[in-house]
């Protein structure tokens, strides 16, 4: 069996490096993220996954951030711009049926997109719901302010994608969406009693089903840890681990302003948490190359994954139509919705 660095690691371009080859191919880790930066067109997409896979292997973890909204690294001209989370969670309230077929179409047709140029995992749907007055961070990335919503249509959403052989990464383990600041920039706190999570916020980590992995959100719960994020602190880790059961927990980025010290501090302290495997985005050559090291020897075996399969066109077509009308019924929905009770 072979064993791989328990980090999925950011790229540079839109193909390897030579620098990028040879410390992939020596250094091993689970796998790679591709972000707008790497993207091009389908093409050039396609090689790109196809030259990572020559250097880490058939069974390598590919992932990106496609949820459809203002979340696309795959846009246009060369992908459909795709509707929101919560444009679908406004059509499931007026229709649960359409609302559902959304959810399940808007899954396949990324699923379709994801496999077609070769990336295995998506880090979506967003299971955190949207709280009024809070950050936007997730905002329309929610499909609703109830787990009553947000369970159904994202259960779908992940049907959807596992009908392509694309694995889903929920997230944010275990819900952000009360917080007051962007993680991107500094750390949030969530001041809600755990026993108001524990009936709200905690129930689709608890129920959704048809993946195993979720991403953690970069957070203080202080119930759990008053100082550290979820992300770093073995307390907080433990807290999710009985609660939330058997995730492969994978972290947000730990190059975010929620996540302090040195670069192998981030890395080794998230690991040492108890999070699955480490994710570091950005930075330069010699700054990923070294995160990668960080993350330890080789010791983490990859899943076997099901077979990638897009969609044939003509079935793409059809759901596209279908989600164009999300698109166009969003106009339509009271605008009070935005502003629950």
């Amino acid at each position: 069996m072979n064993l791989y660095r328990p980090i999925i690691i950011g790229l540079e371009g839109t193909e390897l490096s030579s620098s990028e080859s040879s410390w992939l191919k020596e250094l091993q880790p689970y796998g790679v993220i591709l972000f707008s930066r790497n993207v091009v067109d389908r093409r050039q997409l396609k090689a790109l996954c196809q030259s990572i896979r020559e250097v880490l292997g058939n069974d390598v973890v590919i992932v990106v951030d496609q949820e459809g909204g203002r979340v696309q690294r795959l846009k246009k001209p060369h992908w459909p711009q795709l509707p929101s989370a919560l444009d679908i969670g406004k059509l499931w309230r007026r229709h649960q049926f359409q609302g559902l077929e959304a959810a399940n179409s808007l899954g396949q047709i990324i699923g379709s997109q994801l496999a077609e140029v070769g990336i295995t995992h998506v880090a979506a749907p967003v299971l955190d719901l949207y709280i009024n007055g809070a950050d936007q961070v997730i905002g329309d990335r929610s499909f609703g302010t109830t787990p009553a919503e947000v369970i159904p249509l994202a259960t779908a959403f992940i049907d959807g994608l596992s009908r392509c052989g694309v694995t889903a990464i929920v997230k944010h383990i275990p819900g952000m969406g009360r917080v007051h600041s962007d993680s991107h920039d500094s750390l949030p706190v969530i001041q809600t009693p755990t026993e108001v999570l524990a009936q709200s916020d905690w129930i689709p980590f608890q129920v959704v089903s048809g993946t195993r992995w979720a991403m953690t959100a970069h957070v203080v719960i202080p119930e759990w840890d008053k100082i550290l994020p979820i992300t770093t602190s073995e307390k907080a880790m433990n807290h999710v681990r009985n609660i939330f059961g058997d995730w492969l927990i994978v972290s947000d980025c730990l190059t975010m302003g929620a996540i302090d010290g040195t670069l192998s501090e981030r890395v080794q302290n998230t690991l040492d948490a108890g999070v699955d495997l480490a994710l570091f985005s950005n930075g330069s050559d010699e700054e990923r190359r070294f995160a990668v090291e960080a993350s330890g020897e080789p010791r983490v075996s990859r899943e076997e994954s099901n077979a990638l399969k897009p969609l044939p066109d003509g079935v793409s077509q059809r759901l596209m139509e279908k989600l164009e009308r999300v698109n166009l019924d969003r106009h339509a929905v009271d605008p009070t919705w935005d502003r629950p009770t």
